[in-house]
């Protein structure tokens, strides 16, 4: 039972949102920190992050012997969870760097004439 309503939790939570990334309507403040390929990117963390929660309860759910469900979850759940957040944090760093880089310096320590 436990495992139906994580799968159903987590459903309901994560499936959402990264619908709503991946077809980029998501809420002002996101569209506004973020470029839309940004958004696309960390729509697809979401699924990331997604199969890497629902990989403990669907061995169970399968009836894997133990070992083999112990051995699925040690390799793919960490792999998961540094994919997905690597993906966000790439999207980020990406966003913020193309902000930057979009924005002109106001005040330079070198543009001032030396006399």
């Amino acid at each position: 039972m436990f495992h139906w309503l994580w799968i159903t939790v987590w459903s309901v939570i994560i499936l959402p949102l990264a619908a709503v990334l991946l077809s980029g309507r998501a809420p002002q403040w996101m569209r506004r920190q973020s470029t839309p390929g940004g958004l696309k990117v960390k729509g697809i963390a979401a699924l990331v992050l997604y199969t890497g929660v629902l990989i403990p309860a669907i061995p169970s759910l399968a009836g894997m012997r133990s070992e083999d469900a112990e051995f699925l979850r040690m390799v793919l759940v960490p792999s998961a969870v540094f994919a997905g957040h690597g993906l966000i944090l790439g999207a980020t760093l990406c966003d913020r760097f193309n902000r930057s880089e979009a924005t002109p310096a106001t005040h330079s320590a070198w543009s001032g004439s030396e006399g």
